[in-house]
């Protein structure tokens, strides 16, 4: 399964607003700053201005260029944070070593430095850094569970857990280092490792809630459904926190004991903490069951609590456009454009205006999102390229990217985001190429060896080396449902089906994703369990009736046109 990565972004650490220009296809090449020689004041005051005219990349580089002029290691920090909230990649790198030159001792800057390298995909210097922020001797006052999300928040997560893992736990490590390295094996997807590290966590201090709760959350993902639900009733409830409240529900809902589940969150649904994320997952769970007019029902209380409104408003439109009312569904999105979910909001709406023909205003919600929200100009870069490319315009989204490449010089992303928009495009020899190039700068990045082992294979092209590639991906993220579906999908064009069918059946399992349901019951299908195949269609089109790669795989294997649920 090819996944399209969301770009991520951090909040820029400076003073004054800055608006970037809207990334567009027609964007012009962004001017590299004249910093030759200035002094510091003049360099700061020309950051400054670019700042006020929106110019973030220029405001970097005459930060970072005053930063080598000074002695001061608070300029170089200053620099390092406007370069990374920016995603300046090559600047922040220049930035952090002269933080680290003028501060040599320093913790901070030694995971400065490790952050920019995550970014970057570069996992040996995100490990000499690692190295560095563990042996400051003040880089302690980071605790590891804080430590381990920022890291996974700004880089990679897979690249994040293998590096946390090889740098900061060994046989004496601490049992909080231990529940980090769980939680980041957890979000990379590999589930023995995360029991390991959170059974290790346990051995020394076995009051550790959270960790109890990813062993169980790891059972239930390899299929241990009866042992995880049985644990989690054994459990103390008012000991969990956050997520982890709904523990017993999420186990009962990934075991399809559904009637179990719904009484387990209708009582959480009854106590004031607990209340809205109940409410969410019994509308999640309508949904993907095909209940609409029973979601919708249990949006009401949402609607009432100032919270969650924006959350209801969200779902009505996406009820809406499940039931084919675009026209309403665009309304309740830009109800939204100005909330905390406004870039998920604009985004859905222009993809709907760009299905209408409505071009110049889908295109124009997302540009004001970026004059409001500078520090999201890649992230909505990428999205834009990658809704033009869907609605036929590859051209246009390359130029985007082009333009993005030229904002946002040696970003990593952006050769992946390339080759995806190539891949939407049906230029299947483009898009393997770049995916090629990518590979060579990042060569065990598990996403890249994936994107490129199913697009190989999808093609039905070098069909034992995308085994490898997926093969290879599946060893960091084995418990990955996209990698996994990748597999299936590799074997099957292999002519191997029957080895195929388990390894997409626990992909679907652990996903209900509707291209996976697509390959899974093509499966079937060719395999002679046309019953089956048609069964696990029509779970996917109560959660998604309008799923293109899966009303296309029906229509052609059975002729006929898919009946909305």
């Amino acid at each position: 399964m090819l996944v399209v990565l969301a770009t991520g972004v951090v909040g820029c650490a400076t003073t004054g607003p800055a608006a970037p220009t809207p990334v567009a296809a027609a964007t012009p090449r962004t001017a590299v700053a004249d910093t030759a020689g200035k002094g510091e004041s003049e360099l700061l005051l020309a950051a400054e201005l670019a700042l006020r005219n929106g110019n973030c990349r220029a405001a970097t580089d005459n930060y970072v260029a005053a930063a080598r002029v000074s002695t001061e290691a608070q300029l170089a920090k200053k620099a390092s944070q406007l370069a990374l909230g920016c995603d300046q990649l090559t600047a922040a790198r220049t930035a952090v070593a002269r933080w680290r030159e003028l501060d040599k001792y320093s913790g901070d800057a030694a995971l400065a430095a490790a952050l920019v390298a995550f970014k970057r995909y570069d996992l040996a210097e995100a490990r000499s850094a690692l190295v560095a922020w563990r042996d400051s001797g003040v880089g302690g006052s980071q605790d590891p569970l804080s430590f381990a999300e920022l890291l996974a928040q700004q880089g990679d997560v897979t690249a994040v857990y293998r590096v946390f893992g090889e740098v900061l736990v060994n046989a004496d490590s601490a049992a909080e280092v231990l529940l980090a390295q769980a939680r980041l094996a957890l979000a990379a997807d590999n589930m023995n490792a995360a029991m390991v590290a959170a059974q290790r966590a346990l051995a020394i201090d076995a009051n550790l809630i959270e960790a109890q709760a990813i062993v169980l959350r790891a059972l239930s993902m390899l299929g241990e459904h009866n042992a995880a639900i049985a644990g989690a009733r054994a459990l103390d409830a008012s000991q969990l926190q956050g997520d982890d409240a709904f523990l017993l529900a999420d186990l009962l809902t990934a075991a399809e004991r559904t009637q179990d589940a719904q009484a387990e969150l209708q009582r959480l649904g009854a106590q004031a903490e607990t209340r809205q994320g109940a409410a969410r997952r019994l509308i999640s769970m309508a949904i993907r069951e095909g209940n609409l007019d029973g979601a919708e029902r249990l949006l009401g209380p949402l609607l009432g609590e100032r919270e969650s409104t924006a959350m209801a408003v969200l779902y009505i439109a996406q009820l809406a456009e499940r039931r084919g009312d675009d026209k309403r569904a665009m309304q309740s999105y830009q109800l939204l454009a100005d909330s905390s979910l406004g870039l998920v909001a604009r985004t859905a709406a222009a993809r709907l205006m760009l299905k209408h023909g409505e071009r110049k205003d889908a295109l124009a919600v997302l540009d004001e999102y970026v004059q409001e929200n500078p520090d999201a100009a890649l992230e909505v870069g990428t999205t834009r390229a990658h809704l033009l490319a869907e609605a036929g315009d590859v051209d246009a989204a390359l130029q985007g990217l082009d333009a993005l490449g030229e904002q946002y010089p040696d970003h990593p992303d952006l050769a992946y985001q390339r080759a995806t928009v190539l891949e939407t495009g049906g230029r299947t020899r483009a898009a393997v190429a770049q995916f090629e190039q990518a590979l060579k700068l990042r060569p065990d990045d598990p996403q890249l060896q994936n994107a490129l082992g199913f697009t190989l294979a999808d093609h039905k092209l070098q069909l034992v080396r995308a085994e490898q590639l997926v093969r290879a991906a599946l060893a960091v993220s084995p418990d990955n449902p996209a990698i996994q579906d990748s597999l299936g999908w590799v074997l099957f064009q292999r002519g191997k089906s029957a080895v195929a069918v388990p390894v997409l059946e626990r992909a679907w399992q652990n996903s209900g994703d509707g291209e996976i349901a697509a390959h899974y019951g093509e499966v079937l299908w060719r395999t002679g369990k046309e019953a089956q195949a048609r069964y696990i269609w029509q779970q996917a089109l109560n959660s998604n009736p309008v799923h293109v790669h899966l009303l296309d795989t029906m229509k052609r294997l059975t002729g006929e046109d898919a009946a909305v649920p």
